[in-house]
């Protein structure tokens, strides 16, 4: 039986973006005896619940250098899924247990843990002395943010001690931007902080430690802000022109519009009414049919993800089937339900508005009305937001396509 809806995660778009985010970052290199800016892959939440583990295998084959995750259980299941890419682990680690898939990565090296405190740190060592371990450490600085990592003043003190410690080795400086997006002039004032104190304590910097500030957007916004390495998230599933607020290089730019969209959110319709001019649709009433209209039901609601702030002003596109080829867009009227949504289908043709046919909730044009930032603008939130919401039910479904040739990625055949 067909899942009631899916979510298509196009692994050969997200290789291909991974390839455009290293062109990006070679645009910076000027010395070509300086090692190149690495990328580090962010997937926490499941990698905005798109599925880390694939996603992680498919990244470590395109030469991903670092995988960054948020908490040690995301760690845990990419470990158990044998990714052997380092991986950094962005909130506060206290604690390792003998035996644990953490604690064999950290024997190896593998294991990158963020210092956010120095109640951190004593914990930390102590961890390394008890189990004779070299853990490799990145300490956040706060440079504006004000969510996590260590005050700007007392990070030369806590750099001096992971210094001083023969089982720590300081393997990355960092700081996170607040407004990378949007604010190019607060987003420099952080980097200058972060530039300063990098000055400031030299000499406490290692060869081969990683400097690391920039997102997606800063990623595309500046090479200034490339350092040693990015972390890149939502650039990898391809949505960055479409909400970055300008770039210092209009090449930066240029590279941000070969992001491929690699997810595609599709369901059917399930029943077809037709109702008088006059009549409701929905919990409360909210919208009155203006004509005699046909409406399409699709069993998809806020349960599994669909925002309820779509209702009346959401946009699906539906189309009888692949061979017909040609979408058209209808928009959602009436409340958003925990399993349905209504379209007005009175403008579609008779031979498409029809039971089965194919609902597309998000899709990769970019010129279309539910392109994922167009949907999360319409919705008042943010393209991660929607991404991490589609609930469990709707089915991951990976494909891969023509990485070569970014038009073809659209028209994939199953993984």
């Amino acid at each position: 039986m067909a899942p009631v809806s899916r979510l298509e995660v196009n692994l050969s778009a997200i290789a291909h973006n991974l390839g455009v985010v290293k062109r990006a970052c070679a645009l910076g290199d000027d010395d070509p005896a300086a090692p190149p800016v690495q990328v580090c892959a962010v997937l926490k939440a499941d990698a905005y619940g798109l599925g880390a583990s694939r996603i992680a295998k498919r990244l470590e084959i395109a030469g991903v250098d670092m995988i960054a995750v948020y908490t040690a259980d995301e760690a845990r299941a990419l470990l158990t899924s044998i990714v052997r890419t380092p991986l950094l682990i962005l909130s506060p680690l206290r604690d390792l247990e003998r035996g644990d898939a953490l604690y064999r990565a950290a024997t190896t090296g593998r294991l990158h843990l963020t210092v956010h405190d120095a109640a951190q740190l004593d914990a930390l060592i102590w961890l390394a002395e008890r189990f004779g371990l070299i853990l490799p450490l990145h300490l956040e600085v706060n440079t504006g943010m004000s969510r996590g990592g260590v005050a700007i003043e007392e990070a030369p003190r806590l750099l001096q001690r992971i210094h001083d410690r023969r089982r720590l080795r300081l393997a990355g400086l960092s700081t996170q931007f607040a407004c990378a997006r949007d604010d190019a002039a607060f987003t420099d004032e952080q980097a200058n902080r972060f530039f300063e104190l990098v000055e400031e304590v030299d000499l406490l910097i290692p060869d081969d430690c990683l400097l690391h500030a920039a997102n997606s957007f800063a990623t595309f916004r500046s090479v200034e802000h490339h350092l040693d390495m990015v972390r890149v998230g939502l650039a990898l599933f391809g949505y960055v022109a479409e909400e970055l607020a300008g770039a210092d290089d209009p090449a930066l730019l240029d590279l941000a519009r070969q992001l491929v969209p690699a997810v595609r959110w599709t369901t059917s319709v399930a029943h077809i009414a037709r109702i008088p001019q006059g009549q409701c649709v929905g919990y409360g009433a909210t919208w009155r049919a203006e004509r005699d209209s046909r409406i399409a039901l699709a069993p998809v609601g806020y349960a599994d993800g669909y925002p309820m702030t779509l209702a009346n002003r959401g946009v699906v596109r539906v189309r009888m089937s692949e061979e017909d080829g040609q979408w058209r867009e209808a928009p959602v009227v009436g409340a958003v339900s925990m399993d349905q949504i209504t379209i007005d289908a009175t403008d579609l043709p008779e031979d498409v508005a029809q039971v089965g046919a194919e609902v597309e909730l998000v899709g990769c044009d970019r010129d279309a009305s539910n392109h994922l930032p167009a949907l999360a603008a319409q919705a008042q939130t943010i393209s991660h937001q929607l991404l991490c919401s589609v609930g469990p039910r709707v089915k991951r479904v990976y494909i891969s396509g023509e990485a070569s040739d970014p038009a073809a990625l659209h028209t994939s055949i199953p993984a």
